[in-house]
């Protein structure tokens, strides 16, 4: 997959969305030391990077912050689509076609 995912091993949230959700949680005053905290953020960050986050869940979590629900979504966005991508081109026929496409439409 991607340099962060060697051998199908998972980062457990310590991608570039969860530290900047600790980052942030800890600038808004917020003690992510605590086991429920921590289990929250890389649960969020998880849901983010894979699915997305509602309107609703990124309102609230940008009021925990104290950032507005673009930083959130800015945040994650990239790594979220370069983790999708990795994950398309790991498929073998994926990456045969993406291989195909470079032989003949060369960027």
């Amino acid at each position: 997959m991607n340099g962060n995912n060697k051998g199908g091993t998972h980062d457990h949230g310590r991608g570039g969305f969860a530290r900047w959700l600790l980052r942030h949680y800890r600038l808004a005053g917020h003690a992510p030391e605590s086991t429920d905290a921590h289990i929250r953020i890389v649960v969020i960050a998880a849901i983010a990077l894979d699915t997305g986050l509602t309107p609703e869940l990124t309102t609230e979590l940008a009021h925990t912050l104290a950032v507005t629900p673009q930083d959130i979504t800015t945040a994650y966005l990239a790594e979220s689509r370069r983790r999708t991508l990795d994950k398309l081109l790991d498929h073998p026929d994926l990456a045969e076609l993406d291989r195909h496409m470079d032989e003949i439409a060369p960027w």
